[in-house]
């Protein structure tokens, strides 16, 4: 039969005990996985209001990855460093992006998040107008640095001209005549016709249909669930407003 302890050790092994109790911290739930995008100002897809991101294009990434418990982080970066990011790992993805074969060699494309169209923007009394045949070969034209235009305008064949670093800039070229014709998106454009004093010399023509989506790393992908992308693209199809209602599905 096993003696009892002596009561000076009992209360010396209840202390140890405690002592232990306190200096183990509780255990904490391990924090929700992150997702670093890199974007740029383009209202009214994604831009800085009072230092909040903000935009139709944002507030989609931001549903989806509330849906899916993941920590958003997302970085403002001209167009062309945003892809930069994402291709030497300093980021896992950008947006809003429209798909492109160069973009598809080390990033998947998501569903798409806004709706974009591809439009030439010409002053109204210029001879050269995207109809006319000998638009192609003799209009100086140009978009912005980093967009798929730009690269698309070359691979055409298109005079493309030196690109600015934004859309208005663009604008302002055309403008001045610097060139015939300017490829942009139609959204942000109109934004900025609208609020130019000369807005109404410009005129548009329907180029070609471009939504936009979410680009996602090779290299952010291959360290998830296999399963990963296919969520991403559910929890953006929840997220997106609906052209009847305006709002996100329930």
């Amino acid at each position: 039969m096993r003696r009892p302890l002596p009561p000076l050790a009992c209360a010396l092994l209840l202390m140890l005990m405690l002592m232990l109790m306190l200096a183990t911290p509780p255990a904490v739930g391990a924090p929700p996985p992150a997702l670093k995008l890199s974007t740029h100002e383009l209202p009214p897809y994604s831009t800085q209001a009072e230092g909040r991101p903000t935009g139709i294009a944002v507030e989609v990434v931001r549903c989806a990855a509330q849906r899916m418990e993941l920590a958003l982080e997302l970085e403002f970066v001209p167009w062309a460093r945003a892809q930069l990011h994402a291709q030497h790992g300093l980021s896992d993805g950008f947006f809003a992006a429209s798909q492109s074969a160069a973009r598809d060699a080390y990033a998947r494309w998501s569903v798409s998040i806004a709706p974009q169209q591809w439009r030439w923007y010409t002053l109204t009394q210029s001879v050269l107008q995207p109809g006319d045949p000998l638009f192609k070969s003799r209009a100086r034209v140009s978009s912005f640095v980093g967009a798929n235009m730009q690269s698309w305008l070359k691979e055409q064949g298109y005079d493309a001209q030196v690109p600015p670093l934004q859309s208005a800039h663009l604008l302002q070229m055309l403008l001045l005549r610097r060139v015939d014709g300017i490829l942009a998106n139609h959204l942000v454009m109109t934004r900025l016709l609208e609020r130019h004093p000369r807005g109404h010399e410009v005129r548009s023509t329907l180029a070609l249909d471009k939504p936009l989506g979410v680009y996602l790393t090779q290299r952010f992908l291959a360290r998830q669930a296999a399963d990963f992308m296919d969520r991403f693209d559910a929890a953006l199809r929840r997220c997106t407003p609906q052209e009847a209602s305006g709002k996100p599905e329930p």
